[in-house]
């Protein structure tokens, strides 16, 4: 229910502070849940992203355009992780606080799709820069909270004390659920993560896990015949049974290549945005979260 409301009031702001809380824009859903469990009632906060559309290449909309030149300050992940929203960024009035929030974060190459080698499959071009996919490993959740705190206490000093409190009690909440992952992930049949997209190398990094994709980055980025045979040779070597696609994406590559591994399939959320039904049932970051690694467990043959 709190998620529910929380969409609802992203979609009614409209920007300014005219109620005399600080108008706080989040740039997709991770975000939108750190700055509304830290700010609480003292803020009213704008959500870029609407529910079940893919982040990556969302585009604002003239009103959210209007809405972010009305904000007091923007939380954003950078690195050309939504090139679209840091484009509009650029051009908002200096009276607009704008925070990239990996700018605090330890940030992971963008690797090799296979241990081992220098490029997707043998030949090809490794795309460079860091993967922007910091939110789907707990810890990081909670140093970007942090992150955002400082920034709330710099705006709204006489609220300080109210925000730190929030912080803290999110930041519980976030070492419990790490606590969960680090003991559900401890003893696994494999530890090789396939999925559809590069997306859990911050999860796999935090849980001793080795990730591979058959796609980059962004779900957009369409793997080459090379780089397909190459993972279906590691899959086969390392006796994956799971291949692993993401909620609201097709699963056209997981499924191709679980069919030609003798692999079954599984679904893993990205948390990148909430569907109507997710809204509907109260799901949050935890719940979602909760639930990825049920299926991970399962998929890796846990106990």
């Amino acid at each position: 229910m709190a998620a529910l409301m929380g969409t609802l009031g992203a979609c009614s702001t409209e920007g300014g502070g005219s109620d005399g809380r600080l108008t706080v824009a989040a740039a997709f859903y991770p975000i939108e849940e750190i700055v509304r469990r830290v700010g609480g009632d003292a803020i009213d906060v704008v959500t870029l992203v609407p529910p079940g559309e893919e982040a990556h290449e969302y585009d604002p909309t003239p009103k959210q355009l209007e809405q972010l030149a009305e904000a007091d300050v923007v939380f954003y992940l950078g690195q050309g992780f939504q090139p679209n929203v840091e484009k509009a960024l650029e051009s908002l009035p200096s009276s607009v606080q704008r925070v990239d929030l990996l700018d605090e974060l330890t940030l992971l190459p963008i690797t090799s799709q296979l241990p081992g080698t220098d490029g997707e499959a043998e030949g090809e071009t490794l795309a460079d820069g860091n993967d922007p996919h910091v939110w789907l490993a707990p810890a990081n959740m909670r140093q970007m909270s942090a992150s955002v705190l400082a920034t709330l206490n710099g705006v709204a000093p006489d609220d300080a004390t109210t925000f730190a409190t929030n912080q803290g009690s999110y930041g519980t909440d976030l070492d419990e659920l790490d606590t969960e992952f680090a003991d559900g992930l401890r003893e696994c049949r494999s530890r090789m993560l396939v999925s559809s997209h590069r997306a859990f190398g911050y999860l796999a990094d935090a849980y001793d896990l080795t990730a591979v994709a058959i796609a980059g980055v962004s779900p957009s980025e369409e793997p080459s015949a090379k780089t397909l045979e190459a993972i279906a040779e590691f899959t086969r070597t390392n006796d994956v049974t799971t291949i692993f696609f993401e909620e609201n994406l097709p699963s056209d590559l997981a499924t191709t290549l679980a069919d030609e591994v003798g692999a079954t399939t599984d679904v893993l959320d990205t948390v990148e945005s909430l569907s109507d039904e997710q809204l509907q049932a109260g799901d949050d970051y935890g719940s979602l979260m909760r639930a990825n690694l049920v299926a991970l467990r399962t998929g890796l043959g846990c106990t």
